[in-house]
């Protein structure tokens, strides 16, 4: 069988295109799909590289600050519970209290150790106290309480008469906190 010329120019046509699709398709495609690939990951690289620099280059300047918060907190941390364990803090707090009750002549009728809280860099150690007597050995225990050299916080104060025959007798529920750095990871 003898082709003709258009038959001859149109399998030659056919024949590229089938080529130039079979070309693209497994040569031209994935080059592309790659080169975008690592174009991603040349993009995604000089992001690391970039944000990596800038954190170099502010490394001087938060270690200068971390070095001025530690001069700060040097003082601040002798007003801290002595302690690093909360159980051991709690239990020092309690004791603290409890002098300053006594030295109030409060009459104490518990204590309880609360659940500890964290607060940023702090773990918050709350004690529950109740106790009996007047006005004014309760404005004795508060003005010990805010002189101590430790930062104690009052989260609850409640008051009430007592007995109701004689009023000047107050019962007292308090709840006082102190702070102990938090331990690092």
């Amino acid at each position: 069988m003898k082709l003709t010329e258009r038959d001859r120019k149109i399998l030659i046509v056919g024949g590229v295109a089938v080529g130039l699709f079979i070309l693209f398709k497994f040569a031209i495609a994935p080059i592309f799909a790659y080169s975008q690939e690592l174009s991603d990951k040349i993009e995604d690289l000089q992001f690391k590289y970039e944000k990596s620099v800038k954190i170099i280059s502010e490394r001087p300047a938060a270690e200068y600050e971390l070095n001025e918060l530690k001069s700060i907190g040097s003082g601040l941390d002798s007003r801290l519970i002595p302690s690093t364990n909360t159980n051991v803090a709690g239990a020092k707090l309690q004791q603290t209290l409890d002098s300053l009750l006594q030295r109030s002549r409060l009459s104490t009728r518990s204590k309880k150790i609360l659940k500890n809280e964290e607060r940023g860099g702090f773990v918050a150690v709350p004690v529950e106290l109740s106790a009996t007597g007047s006005l004014s050995e309760l404005k004795d225990f508060l003005s010990r309480l805010l002189d101590d050299r430790m930062i104690l916080h009052v989260k609850k104060l409640e008051l009430r008469p007592e007995n109701q025959r004689d009023p000047q007798k107050i019962f007292i529920e308090i709840t006082v906190v102190g702070f102990v750095l938090k331990e690092l990871p």
